[in-house]
């Protein structure tokens, strides 16, 4: 899973329209998460437009381009009802009882998106790693990253994007990624060692 900040540009019980910094395909499936007032709503839409908004400005000043889309919700039952119900009313800009039009609310605290991408890798060290995906990083960005081992142990990191490098010799497009390791508790860095030394005794 890969998530995102977005920013919320209005919503209704059908669907919503936002910001985000990277195109969101038409198509897929992502869930949406809300959090406001110490309350957390996820829920999940499928992408039916997205465009090319404007360019923005990036973390290092350079211009990085902004994508409005558009999703509906898939999800939108029962609890989760109400739980979108509350936030809209807590929310809206403007005082409307009607719930079949679109409503234009402040910003909650945090808005971001979760979405599936598949990711193959290619080397590992215990210093960072090599991977392969259909979705481009941008260089110095910081992720949180699970690694998930066999056992069902999961390792926690914080990775930095080292490089990215665009394939276009194999179709579909795709990306080799350097990941280098930069945060990693001493009990996460110990099992990660033992299962690169493990991999290093099975190939030889």
């Amino acid at each position: 899973m890969f998530a995102t900040d977005v920013e919320i540009l209005n919503i209704s019980i059908n669907g919503v329209a936002l910001k985000a910094n990277r195109r969101l395909e038409i198509g897929r499936e992502y869930t949406l998460k809300l959090e406001y007032m110490n309350k957390t709503v996820s829920l999940n839409g499928m992408v039916i437009w997205s465009v090319l908004s404007e360019l923005g400005k990036g973390l290092h000043e350079e211009r990085v381009p902004i994508y409005k889309a558009g999703m509906k919700f898939t999800n939108v039952i029962s609890e989760k009802m109400e739980h979108l119900l509350d936030f809209i009313e807590e929310n809206k800009v403007i005082p409307d009882n009607r719930l079949t039009i679109r409503f234009d609310v402040k910003s909650p605290e945090r808005a971001s998106l979760n979405g599936p991408h598949k990711y193959t890798v290619k080397k590992m060290s215990n210093t960072g790693m090599l991977i392969v995906t259909d979705m481009p990083f941008d260089v110095e960005d910081r992720f949180p990253m699970e690694i998930f081992l066999y056992d069902d142990r999961v390792i926690r990191v914080t990775g930095r994007v080292a490089s990215c490098l665009e394939i276009t010799e194999d179709l579909p497009k795709h990306y080799d990624i350097g990941i280098e390791f930069l945060e990693i508790s001493q009990n996460d860095k110990a099992k990660f060692s033992e299962f690169i030394e493990s991999l290093r005794l099975t190939q030889s």
